[in-house]
């Protein structure tokens, strides 16, 4: 089913702050297209740099632009176009946790592509500084296999008792017959997944008194009736995960403290601020490194607000990134993270010569 989106009215709303953020406040930015088109997005105040970095965080790559710089509403950028299918049809978000030491909250969007798909994703910031948090940060490396283990062990299984209960090849016709042949071609092509559980692509959910990973459905969108399994889901009580938890982690999720900082590992992720040569002021957003890389990242030229995606390039130095600008004439971003967390290196367009980049 395809809906049109008409362009009707919006209104823009601040709404009262919420009591459950105690020492700062959340207001909701909020515009309605139509009945069943609204958007509800979250904007933190307070006198802290963490929590200006956390809006430009999540507007960098919910709302593809940054806290203020929009011309008529803050969603202008990702709801679908007048005569448009593509794009964001609905926003809203919840709030997981907020501790002395981090906040946590998901964002749940309705879109559309190819076809209309619910989503929703998950964040974790760090309340000192609103750096983004990520497994490798909360749990040393022993603990991180071990966590692998277990929730690969339980996901394994669980698809092993399904395919069990299922009738065997041979029985059942017709209609019967065919949903349990394609149930077992959907499980069975998913155990080696879940036998090599990577949880870099699971969504981390930090509540206030345990840990949820979250991998995706077995199955495609178009056998999606028959999956019966649905998302995997993992719980954890922070108490019960101590011995494998960093010492970061143990001062975030078990001491709940906001003096946790120090413990933390140096790595590249989160907002930076500075400058391109002597000409250009940017805000970089980019997401923790992964086993695989980092995932997202994009500037925002500060004049404009003009967005430049950036695509990552993996380096043997965790302390190293490259990021390769996909524009019309490319550039290429050589950045090295410092002792004090600032990033420096150049900027070098196709041709030209290097500039120098400062971030912090």
């Amino acid at each position: 089913m395809t809906r049109h989106m008409p362009l009707l009215s919006f209104c823009l709303a601040v709404l009262a702050p919420q009591s459950s953020l105690a020492d700062s406040s959340i207001s909701t930015l909020e515009a309605t297209r139509s009945e069943w088109s609204t958007y509800r997005f979250p904007l933190f105040e307070g006198e802290s740099t963490a929590l200006e970095r956390i809006n430009i965080y999540l507007h960098a790559f919910e709302l593809d632009g940054l806290p203020g710089g929009f011309e008529q509403s803050p969603f202008e950028r990702v709801w679908p176009k007048e005569g448009d299918g593509h794009g964001v049809v609905s926003l809203d978000y919840e709030i997981n946790a907020k501790t002395p030491g981090f906040l946590s909250l998901d964002i749940i969007g309705e879109y559309y592509g190819a076809y209309l798909s619910l989503g929703r994703n998950s964040y974790a910031f760090a309340l000192a500084d609103g750096s983004p948090l990520s497994l490798a940060d909360l749990f040393s490396e022993p603990g991180l296999q071990r966590l692998g283990g277990r929730i690969s062990q339980a996901r394994v299984e669980r698809i092993e008792t399904f395919l069990a209960r299922l009738p065997a090849n041979n029985s059942g016709t017709g209609d019967e017959a065919e949903s349990v042949a394609i149930q077992r071609e959907i499980y069975e092509h998913c155990l080696p997944r879940h036998r090599d559980t990577r949880l870099d692509h699971d969504r981390l959910v930090l509540g206030q008194t345990q840990l949820t990973l979250v991998a995706e459905r077995c199955s495609a969108h178009a056998v999606r009736s028959l999956d019966d399994l649905g998302e995997f889901s993992n719980s954890f009580a922070y108490v019960d995960l101590a011995e494998d938890l960093s010492s970061y982690g143990r001062c975030l999720l078990l001491e709940q403290r906001p003096d946790c900082r120090q413990l933390a590992k140096p790595q590249i992720g989160g907002v930076y601020r500075g400058e391109i040569g002597h000409r250009d002021r940017i805000t970089l957003v980019i997401t923790p490194p992964s086993a695989e890389g980092w995932p997202r990242a994009v500037y925002f030229r500060d004049k404009g607000a003009s967005k430049v995606d950036l695509v990552a390039r993996q380096q043997p130095d965790a302390s190293r990134i490259q990021l390769q600008e996909q524009s019309a004439i490319p550039a290429m971003l050589k950045l090295q993270l410092d002792r004090d967390g600032q990033l420096q290196g150049t900027w070098q367009q196709e041709g030209g010569p290097p500039e120098p980049v400062k971030l912090r």
